[in-house]
């Protein structure tokens, strides 16, 4: 039986697309999650997956649920 798997790119892709949508900027969300802006620009390249902890986070910092943050193949 196939399972999803999350798609780490089209992750990105919406992360991207949550963040210009929300009118934050790369900056304001690597500080309100306490890390580097070239981390969340990882995020964003689809190059690393957010831990779930920042997948919550972002969740409630650009006021969206997990299911529009995550892309799943």
């Amino acid at each position: 039986m196939d399972y999803p798997v999350i798609d780490i790119e089209g992750t990105g892709i919406r992360i991207r697309e949550l963040i210009r949508e929300s009118g934050h900027t790369v900056t304001e969300v690597s500080e309100y999650l306490g890390t580097s802006t070239s981390l969340v620009y990882r995020y964003i390249r689809g190059e690393v997956l957010p831990s779930i902890d920042r997948i919550v986070a972002l969740s409630v910092y650009l006021e969206v649920p997990i299911e529009r943050i995550i892309s799943v193949d």
